[in-house]
């Protein structure tokens, strides 16, 4: 329980940092270009596989782009799991929820670094996540038919690549481990998430 209180407590001193940093960014950008200002983006990112054992996972991003490293956002997701090695008969689920994200770039080019082509560079991500999903009892191996669907909260932490497609549209890919999993989370980490955003 202590350790849920540190992560949290570090999660509000790392969104303080953050309205810090667009406080700054924000005055910076008074005496730049409009390309430099906040704007808004949407996107997605979408994950599959299909065979004995089936998984889709769809993401919804809706955010700002508070300053040229920083952004935040909120996302929507749902899932869909079916594992057909049961023997009582398949296991079938749909998962709901959404998100709360950071994203910081630490490399915001590539080219400032070294003589390439790509206008990419990295990225710190910090998400809290709330799922509301069914007892897996093949991931449990405990058969418990009084429990039915629940709420996960997770603190995911990584980072990864991100790939400019033009001047306010990007594709990502990171790789999230869970600083809060407990023993009722079926899921493993970390977790791959290939996506994409664009200004509207």
């Amino acid at each position: 329980m202590k350790k849920k209180y540190i992560v949290l407590l570090i999660l509000q001193v790392l969104l303080l940092s953050n309205l810090q940093l667009y406080s700054q960014g924000k005055r910076k950008s008074q005496t730049k270009d409009t390309e430099n200002k906040p704007y808004l983006f949407w996107g997605g990112a979408l994950w599959a596989g299909i065979g004995t054992y089936t998984y889709v996972d769809v993401n919804v991003i809706f955010g700002s782009q508070l300053t040229d490293r920083l952004s935040l956002g909120i996302m929507g997701k749902y899932q869909y799991y079916k594992d057909k090695r049961a023997i009582g008969g398949d296991f079938e689920t749909n998962v709901y929820g959404g998100s709360l994200f950071s994203q910081y770039a630490v490399i915001k080019d590539f080219r400032n670094l070294f003589q390439v082509k790509g206008h990419g560079g990295i990225m710190a991500h910090a998400e809290y996540e709330f799922l509301n999903t069914k007892y897996n009892y093949l991931y449990f191996n405990v058969s418990d038919s009084e429990k039915g669907r629940y709420w996960l909260n997770n603190v995911l932490i990584g980072g990864g690549y991100f790939q400019h497609m033009g001047k306010r549209s990007k594709t990502f890919i990171v790789l999230l481990w869970n600083a809060t999993k407990t023993v009722d989370n079926p899921y493993t980490y970390p977790q791959l998430r290939i996506g994409f955003t664009s200004s509207f």
